[in-house]
């Protein structure tokens, strides 16, 4: 039989939109819009005023059609971001935990007590192991679990597969078949990781082992197999979450290198030990599962220290009809509304594409008010009034409508993506803020369990009993064991042993091998010194230390105590490498694109509550510097969050902040130490900053003023066209305008005075182009500001003079209402004004009731003739040279 073959592309956006449920209401508005052009295009064919709009119903189907397709890709993009991130983010975390355990088995299985415990039974085959002996061994088990308590169970085997202890001892196994046994007796690597059902843990179906040989103390041969048993269900669940709210549909998976989902953070939707399809390349495709499809996004691990974790993958899924939903956007809550205006009119965050669509609807506009001024121009003349005049107002009055209606429908869309867009950001700078901090807690706690259990290595006790500072060979036996476990573990400068007066007797690193033999004055010592139970530790504040070249760190450090004794025999101090380790932290929580790499312009800082800088990807914002932003920044509770957009170095930024929180027992309640750090997460919206005084925005709504606004009163009455020339609104009788047109075939002439702008060709006719400003700001006491957007480009308003018999052109802003003003209301202009040279006709003053509140200056095309001369009345092959030569 044949196989029918789908059609339809899995991810094209045309597909995704249908699920896209806040594109719904854009799509309506616009249909309806879209009808309107449709009808208007044919009853202004019909009127033959000027009122032909094909060309603007193409352009806004074009560019309706080019919204729509913005909307799609940017929600999209938000989903593609949002899934990415969270894959990411769990995958990385999880291997930068199990980073940690590839160094603990290491360093435990070279461990004396457990050591000596499988030598003596390897030496006596057969003989019964004394109880007393296995609680022992079961208790420093447990000990060590107390602080690394992401292990659930220790156990130990001889090389036959025999238990020997165990931690947990309710697990029932005595013997174990398992070849991971093999494996860590035989491997040349530094430990073995087995993810896959044992016998050692019956009954636990993803149980995470971490194993390897465990030496005789000559090292001549193995005596046993020690194995930690990583919590991976657990910790898994504390990574969810993290990541997934209550209302969150997403799911997020961890897949095995065999695509296996081994984690979920809904097994009731993508349950354990189902197979799923790996998304390649960063993408975010169309997945199906369970007759259901999801938007899918699948993430490798980043190696860490080397470490790439055991091959596997993390992906976040969401189902389709879900994946696309916006929240309501309280980030932005907090943000003024004008200072939101200065962020959306100056932000780099949006393509090209996007920037152009409010400059074309904003065009769009123009050309629709456009033809409605020369309807209404047209129906103006004695000539046209009585042909259907009723008729014609109505369909201009709707033309001018339609195009506010785009104007406004277009604005308010691109308004609110643009504050999505924004919000996105806020919200993106928050999650990753999180996760730094988070980050941070969890690599501090596994500094706080090491400088703990490194202190009770029975072999420092036993040199501690006796020290001397001067005994060389005790100085080697010390350091030796203190370079193996820093080769372990690499996120150490440096590690210290000192005795019960705080001299060095060894040190890790040989760069510090001046300090041996001289006591330590770090405020930290006698603290440590004084500490009385196995659990308790302390740590530095973050400032310069010599230990660390003079480079602020923090310096963990526990008590040596000989376990039937009560004082200490001195401590170890473990000089974290803060600048390396914190440094990658940031950078791995910087936000990302949607290709994966850090977004251009953004950093990411720890600091302290008083806005102390510890660390940052910033290169001109050093530790010890003071980070000057606003307070609410640091001032939150543990665990809490805090977004708000700023000023920043002559930027617009989005910014998120969380403060510690405290990972498992560390930097907790139940912790004596608190450390009070906050990430902070920055990202630029933009590359500048606006001026004082916000000019218009193509983004604000507009209003129909093109209409022809008549005469409420019944006195005779004449009509004016009104127009912008910079600040002000001028006026010129409707009987003198030809019409209004575009400069777009305006020809420039090069070496002309100011007043001449070039030629235009009109009805196969040259006419000069003639720019007012430069007199008329003369006249009214020197030159003002550009009026409008700048953003539009300007008109030609053609006027004819029937006393000289041409046509010229006068470059105008913006064109205004064509307005029926009595001739009462039209009042002569002032004597003092009125000299010889004046361009001004008359004057018409605003009344209560009227919006605009500005004189109505109404211009004479006579005077302006007289003015410029017979420039504007030369022919085209003439008039260049007349006006080069004065005339």
């Amino acid at each position: 039989m044949r196989k029918r073959k789908g059609t339809r592309p899995a991810t094209g956006l045309d597909y995704l939109s249908g699920f896209m449920h806040g594109l719904q209401q854009d799509r309506k508005r616009l249909t309806e819009i879209q009808s309107a052009y449709d009808n208007l295009t044919l009853l202004g064919q019909l009127l033959c005023a000027g009122t032909d709009i094909t060309g603007m119903r193409a352009d806004f189907g074009s560019l309706a059609k080019t919204l729509l397709e913005q909307l799609a890709h940017e929600h999209h993009r938000k989903a593609q971001l949002s899934l990415g991130s969270n894959a990411r983010v769990a995958i990385d975390v999880l291997t930068r935990n199990l980073y940690e355990r590839t160094a603990d088995i290491g360093f435990l299985a070279t461990d004396a007590q457990i050591r000596a415990f499988a030598e003596s039974i390897a030496d006596q085959p057969g003989q019964p192991v004394g109880p007393e002996r296995r609680l022992a061994l079961e208790k420093r088990f447990a000990e060590y679990v107390a602080k690394y308590s992401v292990y659930h169970d220790i156990i130990l085997l001889s090389p036959a597969g025999e238990v020997l202890a165990q931690l947990d001892t309710d697990n029932a196994v005595s013997v174990s078949s398992d070849p991971l046994l093999g494996e860590a007796l035989n491997t040349d690597a530094a430990y073995v990781e087995a993810f896959r059902p044992s016998d050692l843990l019956p009954g636990d179906s993803s149980p995470l082992i971490y194993a390897y040989r465990v030496m005789s103390a000559d090292g001549t041969r193995p005596v046993g197999v020690l194995c930690l048993c990583f919590r991976f269900q657990d910790e898994c669940r504390r990574i969810f979450d993290s990541l997934v709210g209550t209302d969150d549909w997403t799911v997020i998976t961890l897949l095995d290198s065999a695509h296996r989902v081994i984690a979920s953070s809904d097994p009731h939707q993508i349950p354990l030990g189902v197979c799923l399809e790996a998304v390649p390349d960063g993408g975010c495709h169309v997945a199906r599962f369970a007759g259901r499809e999801y938007l899918a996004s699948t993430r490798p691990a980043q190696p860490y220290q080397g470490y790439a974790g055991p091959g596997w993958l993390g992906q976040a899924l969401a189902p389709l009809e879900h994946a696309f939903e916006t929240s309501v956007a309280h980030e932005l809550d907090h943000v003024p509304e004008d200072f939101l205006n200065c962020i959306l009119e100056t932000a780099s965050l949006f393509s090209p594409e996007l920037q152009a669509i409010p400059l074309n609807a904003a065009q769009i506009q123009s050309e629709l008010n456009r033809a409605v001024w020369n309807g209404h121009v047209w129906l103006g003349r004695e000539a046209n009034a009585a042909q259907s005049a009723a008729f014609a107002r109505v369909l201009l009055r709707e033309i001018g409508s339609t195009g506010v209606r785009t104007r406004n429908v277009f604005s308010e869309s691109i308004t609110n993506l643009y504050k999505t867009v924004v919000s996105s950001v806020l919200f993106d700078c928050g999650t990753q803020a999180a996760l730094a901090i988070d980050l941070m807690d969890r690599n501090l706690y596994e500094r706080a369990n090491d400088c703990r259990w490194w202190a009770l290595t029975q072999a420092f006790a036993k040199e501690l009993r006796h020290p001397a500072p001067q005994d060389k060979a005790q100085r080697q036996r010390l350091t030796e064991i203190l370079r193996r476990i820093n080769g372990l573990y690499t996120v150490y400068s440096n590690l210290i042993l000192f005795d019960p007066s705080g001299q060095v007797l060894a040190v890790s690193n040989p760069a510090y091998n001046d300090c041996l033999g001289k006591p330590l004055d770090e405020p930290w010592v006698r603290a440590t010194l004084g500490l009385i139970e196995t659990r308790s530790y302390t740590v530095s504040r973050f400032v310069p230390s010599k230990l660390y070249a003079g480079r602020p760190t923090y310096v963990f450090s526990a008590a040596v105590r000989d376990p039937d004794e009560h004082e200490p025999l001195g401590g170890i101090a473990i000089v974290f490498d803060a600048e390396p380790q914190f440094r990658a932290m940031l950078a791995d929580a910087l936000p990302r694109q949607a290709d994966g790499t850090p977004v251009p312009g953004a950093f990411a800082v720890f600091a302290e509550r008083n806005g102390r800088v510890i660390a940052s990807t910033d290169p001109q914002l050093m530790p010890g510097e003071a980070l000057m932003i606003g307070f609410e920044f640091f001032n939150q509770p543990q665990g809490e969050s805090c977004t708000n957009t700023i000023i920043y170095n002559g930027r617009y930024y989005a910014v998120g902040s969380t403060m510690s929180a405290g990972y498992r027992e560390y930097n907790t309640e139940h912790d004596a130490h608190r450390n009070d750090v906050v990430a902070l997460v920055f990202s630029p919206l933009s590359e500048r900053i606006t001026d004082g005084e916000r000019r218009p925005s193509l983004r604000d709504a507009t209003v129909d003023t093109y209409a022809r606004q008549p005469s409420t009163t019944g006195n005779r009455s004449i009509d004016l066209a009104c127009f912008h020339i910079r600040r002000s609104w001028y006026g010129i009788r409707s009987c003198q305008v030809v019409e209004a047109v575009d400069t777009e075939r305006l020809t420039p002439m090069p070496g002309l005075p100011d007043t001449v702008c070039g030629c235009l060709m009109y009805d196969d006719q040259a006419i000069t182009v003639i720019e007012l400003a430069p007199l008329l700001a003369s006249q009214r006491g020197g030159e003002e500001r550009r009026a409008g957007t700048g953003q539009t480009r300007r008109q030609i308003v053609v006027l004819d003079s029937p006393e000289h018999r041409l046509r010229f052109g006068l470059l105008v802003d913006q064109l205004g209402a064509v307005r029926e003003i009595p001739l009462n209301r039209i009042e002569a202009l002032p004597d003092m004004m009125s000299e010889g040279n004046s361009l001004i006709e008359s004057l018409v003053k605003p009344q209560g009731d009227e919006a605009e509140r500005r004189i109505l200056i109404v211009l004479s095309v006579e005077r302006i003739l007289q003015r410029l001369g017979r420039a504007v009345s030369l022919p085209q092959a003439a008039w260049l040279p007349a006006m080069l030569n004065g005339d």
